[in-house]
C-alpha cells in the first residue's frame, strides 16, 4: 500500500491511497464532468450512443455541439406506460461558452449539468428548461473539480470555498475546493479522500453582487466536510439490464468529519455520486441514510429497492483511512434492502459501527435518442442571469 500526501491550493491536506498494481491510465476530470459525443471516421458528431460506440471514437461536447441523445433514469417497475417509461427525469453536462476567472486573470472553464424534469401531469413534456428543473454549475481548476453554484426553482445558490476567507481572492477563486472531485481521476482502484470547507448561501433573485456576502463573513462560516472518491469500473442500468462496465469516479461526500481528522463525523446521511468519460456527471446518484437517520430510514430503504430501477451500488470497500473501514455493499433480498457497515475509531482507537442503506437512487445510462439538440439552446447565460454567472469573474 501507498500513501501519497498532496497539499491543495486551499491549506487543505489531501491523502490519497492505494495498490501500487492499479494500471489504468488517469484522465482530467473535465472528461468525467461532460457528455460525449460519438465520432465517424472523419472526426464529425454522429447521432451513436456514446454507450455504443468506442470511447476511443468520442470526445467531450462543445457549446458548439448539437446531440441526438438524452439520457435518463430508468422509470420504477410499475411506471412504464408511454412517456412514463424516459423515467422522471433526464439529464445533460455540458460547457458554456462564458468562463470562470481569478483575481490573476486566469481562466476556468464553466459546465451546467442540467436535471430536465417534465412539468407536472405532462410526462412527455421533456426538453426545455422549466420551473421544476435544476442547473448546477461546476468547473475546473488544477487541483480539484468543484461544485459552485446552482439554479432552481427560481432560487439561485452560490457555494464558496476557502477562498472565500481572503480578501485578495477574487471571482471563480471564491467558489473552489468546496464538494471537490481530483482534477488528475486515479488509475484504476485508487482510493482518495480530502478535507474541504464550504458554504451554500441562498438568493431569492438574481440581483446579488460580492457585497452580499463579503469575505470572511463572520455571520457566513464555513461547514468542514470530508470527501472520499475512487475510481471503479461499474456496470449501470437494473438488476435486469445492464450496460458494459465504465470507467467510473465514486465520489462520497460526508458534511460532518470526525475529531481524528479522517473519517466521517455524526453525518446521518450521504449522497454518491457517479461521473463517467460517456455520461458526465452525474451518471448516477444515490441517497444513504445510517440506520439512526431522522426519516423513517427502513421505510425509505425499502422502497428504494422495491423500485428495480438501480442495480446493486458500488463503494469504497476496506481500510480507507487508519480510522475508517467500509464494508460491502450487500443486497438483503429478505428484507428488500441494499445495505454496508461503516466502521469508525476514536482517537483513542474505539470503533464504532454503523448499518447504512441506500435510500434513493436515479441512474441515469437510459440514452434515449431524440431529434438533434443543441444543449446551450435550452440552458446558457439568459437562462440564469448575467448577474449570476459575473460572481465567477475577478474582472467584468
Amino acid at each position: 500500500m501507498k500513501n501519497n500526501l498532496l497539499t491543495s491550493l486551499f491549506g487543505v491536506l489531501i491523502v490519497v491511497a492505494g495498490c501500487s498494481g492499479a494500471h489504468a491510465t488517469s484522465s482530467n476530470i473535465f472528461d468525467y464532468l461532460v457528455m460525449n459525443t460519438c465520432l465517424d471516421v472523419k472526426g464529425n458528431p454522429t447521432s451513436e450512443s456514446p454507450l455504443e460506440c468506442d470511447i476511443t471514437a468520442q470526445r467531450d461536447v462543445t457549446p458548439s455541439d448539437y446531440l441526438s441523445y438524452v439520457h435518463s433514469d430508468y422509470p420504477e417497475k410499475t411506471k412504464t406506460v408511454g412517456c412514463q417509461d424516459f423515467g422522471p427525469s433526464q439529464r445533460a453536462a455540458f460547457p458554456l461558452q462564458s468562463y470562470g476567472e481569478d483575481q490573476s486573470g486566469k481562466r476556468y472553464p464553466l459546465i451546467v449539468a442540467w436535471t430536465d424534469y417534465p412539468p407536472r401531469k405532462q410526462p412527455c413534456g421533456f426538453g426545455n428548461f422549466d420551473s421544476r428543473d435544476t442547473a448546477t454549475v461546476l468547473t475546473v481548476a488544477d487541483d480539484f473539480a468543484s461544485l459552485i453554484g446552482a439554479f432552481h426553482h427560481k432560487r439561485w445558490f452560490l457555494t464558496v470555498g476557502n477562498g472565500y476567507r481572503s480578501f485578495e481572492t477574487k471571482g471563480v477563486g471564491r467558489f473552489l475546493g468546496t464538494w471537490s472531485f481530483p482534477a488528475t481521476v486515479p488509475p484504476l482502484g485508487i482510493v482518495g479522500w480530502g478535507v474541504f470547507d464550504r458554504k451554500t448561501k441562498p438568493f431569492s433573485s438574481d440581483a446579488f453582487d460580492e457585497k452580499d456576502f463579503p469575505a470572511n463573513d463572520p455571520k457566513f462560516p464555513l461547514t468542514r466536510t470530508i470527501q472520499f472518491w475512487k475510481h471503479i469500473e461499474y456496470a449501470y442500468g437494473t438488476p435486469d439490464h445492464r450496460t458494459k462496465p465504465l470507467s467510473t469516479l465514486l465520489h462520497i461526500p460526508f458534511t460532518q468529519i470526525s475529531t481524528t481528522g479522517d473519517a466521517p463525523g455524526e453525518t446521518r446521511g450521504s449522497e454518491h455520486f457517479y461521473l463517467t468519460r460517456e455520461l458526465g456527471y452525474v451518471t448516477r446518484w444515490e441517497s444513504w441514510a445510517r440506520e439512526d437517520g431522522n426519516k423513517d430510514v427502513m421505510g425509505l430503504a425499502k422502497k428504494a429497492y422495491a423500485n428495480q430501477n438501480c442495480s446493486l451500488p458500488a463503494t469504497v470497500e476496506g481500510n480507507v483511512t487508519e480510522h475508517l473501514t467500509v464494508g460491502p455493499v450487500v443486497e438483503d433480498p429478505v428484507e428488500g434492502v441494499y445495505l454496508q457497515t461503516i466502521t469508525t475509531k476514536n482517537v483513542s482507537g474505539v470503533a464504532t459501527s454503523h448499518k447504512w442503506y441506500m435510500t434513493g437512487c436515479h441512474d441515469f445510462s437510459k440514452v434515449i435518442a431524440v431529434a438533434p439538440y443543441k444543449p446551450t439552446d435550452k440552458v446558457n447565460e439568459d437562462t440564469f442571469g448575467r448577474n449570476f454567472l459575473r460572481q465567477f469573474r475577478a474582472h467584468q
